[in-house]
């Protein structure tokens, strides 16, 4: 009979010990949790405090309503629970680990295979901030209870959030929408959730905040944080802002200081170093989730991905190994999405900067389309940024945006991506068609024969947000009533597409021309047009005006 523990009963934990327990029914089981609780669904925490999830019970709950308490895995699984339990130290040469109890009772659990899911831990601040019930993370389900109580007794009216990432986000809408507080962004970085958008997407991002109330500071160095007279002062740039609140929101890191401790192997990233069966240096000692590095399956290089996606999927793949069936956890590309009054912001793979980073010369393109077709009256916009490397026309990333289907296709993207396609492919993706929620050319078709003929006819795709730092002679090719409802400043001439080939004459040869519409298709089309005729500097903006004035 197996001894297996599990350090960690979140995601990957009880994934692995729900898994193992189907595969030997024989196996003794044992997981020991430092919270009062197991199998949360930490993901949910901003939905709970924003009411989408009205009770807390919920979010550790079954699909038929049964929570995931100790007493639940004991009688259905005949798997051990210890919560408000701390493992404080593993003991590899005696394969046992030491536990103490909530009452500081301290005691020895024998393992034949241990798993260490110990999770992450909130990064902390470089800056300096008293200890104080105004100040919090947002990490643990401790802390959305607590400021779910504060939010319903109305001891909030404002607070800042010192991060601008997925979870700074999420938990903006969450303060703003429901409870009506208002709430300020101060991201360190220029735009928000640097780590997996470029600056156009995140602006798009960030207007959609901005319409919904919340202010957002990008470049934010904050300094300190000083508490007086039942306030919080937060201090940056020289500005100081007078808040109810602070939530530090400012990334994490792996939990990983029991494995190091222990002599298990920690990589340059900060995680514990496993192989693709998840094994660490120690062949009866696995780990996994938000505490390991994980191959980044563009880069080849390690990544710390804390995603609870990965951490279910990896459980499966420790419960079969140590089950004896032999299985492997290759990698991952960080397939990610975030949902903010309505609008889904997704991405997956590389974005600009990471691309940098890795030292990949990477081209781009912009583009703006509808989900499906746009005669079809429940159609919405999409827009996108799609990478690939320069040279070989390898895939390296796709952002997303919009209120249709956005998820769908950076799923799709995601498969492309992890066997090393390249935009050609994108021209042969098949898909579902019917035109309730797909046009007959999807957008990753799209996306692909764009790339195509920036490649072939060697036009540049130009950011709406670089427009105005640039020398070009702009050809406008909308339509009158499109210039009307949306007037582009820099329009120096105006050609209509449907006449083109009549007023061709009108743009001048010895310019530098920018082709510009409402969306990049017309745009595109008159650029190659126009390089085929020989006009020799051409682009065109992609993801057209809509993309640069566009907030849903």
């Amino acid at each position: 009979m197996k001894k297996v523990v599990i350090i960690g009963g979140m995601a990957g934990g009880c994934k692995i010990a729900a898994r193992l327990r189907r595969l030997d029914p024989t196996a003794e089981i044992t997981i020991v949790e430092r919270l009062p609780f197991v199998s949360f669904g930490t993901c949910g925490m901003p939905f709970f405090v924003r009411g989408d999830v009205d009770d807390f019970n919920q979010l550790m709950s079954t699909a038929w309503g049964t929570v995931r308490s100790p007493e639940y895995f004991l009688e259905a699984k005949k798997i051990n629970v210890l919560t408000e339990t701390n493992c404080t130290r593993i003991i590899p040469e005696q394969n046992k680990i030491e536990i103490q109890d909530k009452l500081g009772n301290r005691s020895l659990l024998d393992y034949d295979f241990l798993v260490i899911a110990t999770g992450s831990k909130p990064a902390m601040p470089k800056f300096p901030f008293p200890r104080s019930e105004r100040i919090s993370f947002f990490h643990s389900p401790l802390d959305a209870l607590k400021l779910r109580k504060y939010a319903e007794q109305g001891k909030l009216s404002n607070a800042i959030i010192i991060g601008g990432g997925f979870i700074g986000c999420e938990l903006a809408e969450a303060l703003s929408s429901l409870w009506g507080i208002e709430v300020v962004i101060l991201e360190k970085e220029n735009y928000l959730v640097p780590r997996s958008f470029d600056t156009e997407i995140s602006s798009l991002l960030g207007k959609v905040m901005e319409v919904n109330g919340i202010k957002i500071y990008t470049g934010a160095n904050v300094e300190k944080i000083d508490e007086k007279d039942e306030k919080c002062l937060v201090h940056f740039n020289d500005n100081i802002l007078e808040t109810h609140f602070v939530f530090l929101v400012t990334g994490i890191e792996p939990e990983v200081e029991l494995a190091r401790n222990a002599g298990i192997q920690i990589g340059e990233k900060g995680g514990i170093v496993v192989n693709s069966r998840l094994q660490t240096n120690i062949p009866n000692i696995f780990a996994a989730g938000d505490c390991i590095e994980t191959i980044n399956l563009v880069t080849s290089k390690p990544e710390i991905f804390a995603l609870g996606s990965l951490a279910n999927r990896q459980g499966r793949v420790i419960a079969n190994n140590i089950a004896g069936i032999n299985d492997e956890f290759d990698g991952a590309i960080g397939s990610i999405s975030l949902k903010v009054f309505d609008v889904i912001f997704s991405s997956v793979g590389l974005n600009t900067a990471c691309a940098k980073n890795y030292g990949i010369d990477a081209g781009f393109a912009l583009a703006s389309f509808y989900d499906r077709p746009h005669y079809y009256p429940e159609n919405e916009v999409l827009f996108a940024k799609v990478l690939y490397q320069k040279g070989n026309g390898r895939l390296l990333g796709l952002q997303m945006c919009g209120k249709g289907e956005v998820s769908r296709y950076i799923d799709s993207f995601g498969i492309l991506l992890k066997k090393s396609s390249k935009y050609l492919d994108l021209l042969d993706f098949e898909h579902s068609y019917t035109p309730p929620h797909s046009s007959p050319l999807n957008p990753l078709n799209y996306l692909g024969g764009i790339i195509q003929n920036q490649e072939m006819f060697g036009i540049k795709c130009v950011s709406p947000l670089e427009i105005h730092k640039l020398e070009y002679l702009c050809v406008d090719l909308r339509k009158e009533d499109e210039t009307e409802q949306m007037p582009f400043e820099l329009g120096n001439i105006t050609v209509d597409y449907d006449h083109f080939w009549k007023e061709i004459d009108k743009i001048p040869r010895d310019k530098k021309i920018l082709c510009v519409c409402q969306k990049g298709p017309r745009a595109l089309e008159v650029a190659i047009y126009l390089k085929q005729n020989g006009w020799e500097e051409v682009a065109y903006l992609g993801g057209g005006l809509q993309m640069l004035n566009s907030s849903f």
